[in-house]
């Protein structure tokens, strides 16, 4: 009745906890797991070279770009310099 009793007990109260552990430990991991190795610092880059916007990308032509009014804060002065007004050049 005893060796029952203790084997019984050991299953509900170590057994059950450990396999909770156990299966929030997998839940945890598992989005890094299968996601893949990771880059670490210090190791050698192993992805291939992805280069955006790089020179297959078609570039508008200046030529044909609209003129764009001048930047807000921005005032003419009489020499015909931009002067700009506030802001961190503190010329308020």
């Amino acid at each position: 009745m005893i060796a029952e009793l203790s084997g019984h007990t050991l299953l509900v109260f170590v057994g059950i906890p450990v396999l909770v552990v156990a299966v929030v430990a997998l839940l945890v991991f598992s989005s890094s797991i299968a996601s893949g190795p990771r880059y670490r610092p210090g190791l050698s880059w192993w992805a291939p070279p992805v280069w955006i916007n790089g020179p297959t990308a078609t570039k508008p032509d200046p030529a044909h770009l609209p003129e764009l009014p001048g930047a807000p804060g921005t005032t003419a002065t009489a020499a015909g310099v931009a002067r700009t007004t506030g802001g961190a050049s503190a010329s308020w």
